[in-house]
């Protein structure tokens, strides 16, 4: 097989909205929310119906765990989009991970120093 033979991602795109949706434990809409803010691609088939490759299903728990501490779905966007559909180089996968847990981790130093703040009700002082 050639380059120029290789399938496209619509010939790749297997899963439906719904079994993605199973298998992320999100509801239908909710993929195709992450579709709209460019967590997951999709394409339609000739039947004109939205298909997705396995790795959607990843992306989405992905973000969702990344939601849980204040990430942004724009943020978790822009760290997937450099994983090609159906990459297996784990160290993409790994890569992504590590970004996502060092801005959670960014968002969490923020939040105790805001708890912090108002434990003590310092910046109700003048200066």
């Amino acid at each position: 097989m050639t380059v120029t033979d290789r399938p496209g991602p619509e010939t790749m795109a297997s899963l439906t909205v719904g079994q993605v949706a199973r298998a992320a434990g999100v509801t239908p809409n909710a993929v195709r929310f992450y579709e709209r803010y460019g967590v997951i691609t999709g394409h339609r088939n000739s039947g004109n119906a939205r298909r997705f490759t396995v790795d959607a299903v990843c992306r989405i728990k992905l973000a969702l765990a990344a939601q849980r501490v204040g990430i942004t779905l724009k943020e978790s966007a822009d760290i997937l989009s450099g994983i090609p559909p159906l990459s297996r180089d784990l160290g993409q996968w790994a890569g992504a991970g590590e970004e996502l847990v060092r801005i959670g981790r960014a968002r969490i130093d923020q939040l105790q120093t805001t708890v912090n703040e108002l434990a003590t009700l310092d910046f109700l002082q003048s200066p």
